[in-house]
């Protein structure tokens, strides 16, 4: 019996000690590989869906999801155009313009000055009992006439010139931006006005037309291009 009970202590110390061994040693390292950080390159992707599989694949730079031009995945930018333009029109390359446009309405308007001071000193005060009141009144509306014409043809060619201005300078403004663009990899760029702006509507339809020039009501902040296309412009950012 008492051999019995030794031989039971020599088994279970053998187990026990082989359990602490097992306990104790190190772990075996597990076979494991990283994952890299990307995956591919891969020709296409497919993303299966009820309504059927997309093969997603790089067409041009571009992520595309069909053989339609219009199924790729591009990037977009947006610009300010009224500030682009009104800074645009107040640079000196187009105030000197007007500038010259308006020295030589202001030379012709002084000549038409020059003509009724002449008619005022030789009819000073005409009065319909004098002789002379006929030639005068025909002078003075000859000289009103030919003023009033005058006029109406230096609003169409002022017209005419600040239309030219305002189509060069949104020439300009595409131009900057397409260099802008393309150094950013950008596809698509909006004119907008920035939706915080405030109005300064006098009337409805003004309004309405400020509610239609905000074609973006929340944008991110980095396709916002402005301050690049003004400076491309070579124009202060403020």
């Amino acid at each position: 019996m008492k051999s019995l009970s030794t031989l039971a202590l020599c088994v279970l110390a053998g187990v026990t000690g082989a359990m602490a061994a097992l306990l104790m040693a190190p772990t075996p390292a597990i076979a494991t590989r990283a994952l890299p950080a990307d995956l591919g390159p891969a020709d296409a992707m497919i993303l299966s869906g009820k309504a059927g599989n997309i093969s997603l694949r790089n067409e041009g730079g571009r992520v595309a999801w069909a053989d339609a031009a219009s199924a790729r995945a591009y990037a977009i930018g947006c610009v300010h155009i009224d500030r682009v333009m009104k800074g645009l029109l107040a640079s000196e390359r187009y105030t000197s313009e007007r500038e010259k446009f308006d020295d030589e309405a202001k030379s012709q308007g002084e000549e038409f000055e020059r003509r009724g001071k002449e008619l005022h000193d030789k009819f000073p005060d005409p009065k319909p009992s004098d002789p002379n009141f006929e030639e005068a009144k025909s002078a003075f509306l000859t000289l009103q006439a030919e003023y009033e014409k005058w006029m109406q043809a230096m609003q169409r060619i002022q017209s005419k010139h600040m239309a030219e201005q305002i189509e060069r300078a949104y020439r300009d403004v595409v131009a900057a931006t397409d260099v802008v663009a393309a150094r950013g990899g950008v596809d698509l760029v909006y004119r907008f006005m920035p939706p915080e702006r405030e109005f300064g509507s006098v009337d409805l339809g003004d309004a309405m037309m400020q509610v239609q020039a905000r074609p973006f009501i929340k944008i991110p902040a980095g396709i916002d291009l402005t301050d690049e296309v003004l400076k491309e412009l070579a124009l202060p950012a403020d």
